[in-house]
């Protein structure tokens, strides 16, 4: 899905653009992830002010960034796949003259968005998200465990198997598919009553829409890094983590770190919405992809 209507008919094109674009994104919005995920991981009310001194006070800037190499390793196959997916089932929404196949209307697009989200979920985000969170609950806990991404991927498949990097897979997988049936869907829904012309309007369009989806389904992602954490052995499963949260915070344990997280939804979604377009763009005018064309009989 080219969000402004360049659409690359080379899959190769669509793999570096998007993964181009979600790395840049990602460098950008890291620490905001980082509070987020930590405040989700303390066992105490921590606030943003409070993560960030005693962030820099024991790690300097660059703590900020722990867990970062997980997701730029993640970045390609995680945006091939998203886009991909995405296209593959709005394919299968569509009818052989481009029309909506099953007359659903601007359901199409939050469907293809709920079938791109799965895929994304089990394929790359479950494992990309268990080692990022690992190696923030190991630096939060000081812990030091894990001395980076190899180092902290060996050891978990060491101790836990390959199970280990699919811890949560169920709420990884109805937070992605949320995530990016929302996001697809309401920037689709966008796209029909405003003309998306411009880097910044495409923007707008992909911030709106991803904040929509974090105000939405925010408790699916505590539980999520809760059950991704180095503690999630005292969950007995998923509905155990949701109950042991309400019993034990309330509802309000489901809101942690929803600031720092609409803060880098709406920035990641804003910033990749637009920039695949432009690459794109770039790529076309760099790369020629069509195939040679064959002179006409006399």
């Amino acid at each position: 899905m080219a969000p402004i209507g360049n659409k690359p008919t080379h899959k190769g094109k669509a793999v570096l653009a998007g993964g181009l674009s979600g790395a840049f994104e990602i460098c950008c919005t890291f620490p905001t992830e980082y509070v987020k995920t930590t405040q989700q991981l303390s066992p105490r009310p921590v606030s943003v002010k409070q993560v960030i001194s005693e962030t820099m006070a024991e790690r300097g800037f660059f703590g900020f960034y722990r867990g970062l190499s997980s997701m730029l390793y993640f970045a390609a196959p995680k945006a091939a796949i998203r886009f991909s997916s995405f296209e593959f089932f709005s394919g299968l929404l569509t009818d052989a003259n481009g029309g909506d196949k099953y007359g659903l209307g601007q359901a199409k697009g939050f469907l293809a968005g709920l079938g791109a989200g799965t895929m994304e979920a089990i394929f790359v985000t479950t494992p990309q998200e268990t080692i990022k969170i690992k190696l923030i609950h190991d630096q939060f806990r000081g812990t030091n465990k894990y001395q980076g991404f190899f180092h902290g991927v060996r050891t978990i498949v060491a101790e836990e198997k390959l199970s280990g990097v699919y811890r949560g897979l169920l709420p990884t997988i109805l937070k992605v598919s949320t995530a990016q049936a929302t996001r697809f869907g309401i920037f689709s829904v966008i796209k029909d009553y405003v003309k998306l012309d411009t880097p910044i309007k495409s923007a707008a369009a992909g911030a709106t829409a991803g904040g929509i989806s974090v105000l939405a389904f925010q408790g699916i992602d505590v539980v999520k890094s809760r059950m991704q954490g180095l503690e999630a052995a005292k969950y007995k499963s998923t509905w155990d983590c949701v109950g042991q949260i309400l019993k034990n915070e309330g509802v309000a344990g489901f809101y942690k770190g929803v600031g720092p997280r609409l803060t880098r939804v709406c920035l990641e979604v804003g910033i990749t919405m637009s920039m695949y377009g432009e690459i794109v763009k770039l790529l076309d005018a760099v790369w020629d992809t069509n195939p040679p064309k064959v002179p006409m009989a006399q």
